[in-house]
C-alpha cells in the first residue's frame, strides 16, 4: 500500500540487460570528446610552465595571458572531468577529480584514466572511433 499523500517521484528509465542506451553514450562520447581536448590542454600548460620557468616572463602582460590561459585550461579540465563521470552516474567521483585538476600532472593522470574508462566502455557497446574519440554519428 502506497502512501496517498507521498508527491510523485520520478520514474528513471534503466535500458533493459540486452539494450542500448543510446542517449546516454552520445553524453559519454560527447564528454569524452571534451575529456580529450582537455588533456591536450594539459600537455600545452605543462609545456607553458616548462616555458615560463627555463625563461621566466619579464613581460607583465604576458605573465597575465599566461595566467588568464592556466585558469582557463584548469577550469575546461575541471568541467569536462566532472560532466564525464557525471554520464556515467558518479557525480562525486566527478567532483573530487575535478579538484585534483587545479594539480596539473595529477589532472594529467587521471584525464588519462578515466579517458580509457570511456573508451573502453564506448568500444564494449560497438562505437566506432576516429582521431578524437567516437564518431556520434555510428552511434
Amino acid at each position: 500500500m502506497s502512501n496517498p499523500y507521498l508527491s510523485p517521484q520520478p520514474v528513471e528509465e534503466e535500458a533493459k540487460p540486452g539494450e542500448i542506451d543510446r542517449e546516454r553514450l552520445r553524453k559519454v562520447a560527447r564528454y569524452q570528446r571534451l575529456v580529450m581536448y582537455a588533456l591536450l590542454g594539459n600537455i600545452g600548460l605543462i609545456a607553458l610552465s616548462a616555458a615560463i620557468q627555463a625563461y621566466g616572463l619579464r613581460n607583465y602582460l604576458a605573465a597575465v595571458a599566461a595566467l588568464v590561459a592556466m585558469l582557463g585550461i584548469i577550469s575546461f579540465t575541471m568541467v569536462a572531468m566532472f560532466l564525464l563521470m557525471n554520464a556515467f552516474r558518479y557525480p562525486v567521483a566527478g567532483v573530487l577529480l575535478g579538484i585534483t585538476a587545479l594539480v596539473p600532472c595529477l589532472a594529467l593522470f587521471f584525464l588519462l584514466i578515466i579517458n580509457q574508462y570511456a573508451t573502453n566502455y564506448l568500444t564494449d557497446r560497438g562505437a566506432k572511433f576516429g582521431f578524437l574519440g567516437a564518431d556520434l554519428n555510428s552511434i
